[in-house]
């Protein structure tokens, strides 16, 4: 995961080393200033990691570029204050009578060049295993995507054939991504094992099970 996570001072919690790998997965979309010729839709539709769609169907009628950069930021800005609300639930609901150490304040995460609301549940489960729990990677490389609200749901998101395929070649063994989005497969790369889940707690419990082979496929 290329980011950075950071716990300010005031709390009482010391981030824990982890092994392996937690990816988060984006795609790459042309802004709405942007023209594409006829020749690289044609090479679009015949490479499986690209998708030719309406522009309506990515953004609102009239946004311009620096509108939709904007709204971008502001979704990445919020995807994180919600995954560290929803990993501050999910750390606390383990352990009620134990001290959080920490508020969803004192964390920091930095990810650049990318935008929109689909890498929280890669947040969350990153704080979940860098504040209570390492072993949830246990020196495996997992690909994460989800929107992620302030109570641990997991909500749909678009890309997801990409961003299979972006996640295959960086060398991720297991996927997890929202079962709303499971209709939308319409290819699934050899050797990675999908998680399909509504919740940051069911993904949690997924990745601590013994039998991960079999759990929430789509």
């Amino acid at each position: 995961m290329g980011n950075t996570v950071t716990v300010s001072k005031a709390a009482t919690v010391q981030l824990q080393p982890t092994s392996g790998k937690l990816f988060s997965t984006s795609v790459f979309v042309n802004s709405p200033n942007s023209r594409t010729s006829g020749v690289w839709i044609l090479l679009a539709w015949a490479k499986g990691d690209q998708v030719v769609v309406p522009w309506s169907a990515v953004y609102p009628p009239g946004q311009s570029t620096k509108k939709a950069n904007e709204v971008a930021n502001q979704e990445m800005k919020s995807s994180q204050q919600k995954a560290t609300i929803a990993a501050a639930n999910f750390i606390k609901s383990l352990n009620p009578t134990e001290p959080l150490g920490w508020k969803p304040e004192d964390i920091k995460i930095a990810l650049h060049n990318v935008g929109g609301p689909s890498a929280g549940l890669a947040f969350a489960l990153a704080l979940v295993a860098k504040l209570k729990a390492p072993e949830l990677i246990g020196g495996r490389k997992i690909a994460v995507t989800g929107e992620i609200s302030e109570n641990g749901s997991v909500g749909r998101i678009g890309g997801i054939d990409q961003k299979m395929i972006g996640a295959k070649a960086a060398g991720a063994q297991i996927f997890i991504l929202p079962k709303e989005t499971c209709q939308d497969i319409t290819r699934t790369p050899k050797g990675l094992k999908l998680i399909a889940v509504t919740s940051l707690g069911q993904a949690v419990h997924a990745l601590a099970s013994n039998k991960i082979a079999d759990s929430l496929p789509c």
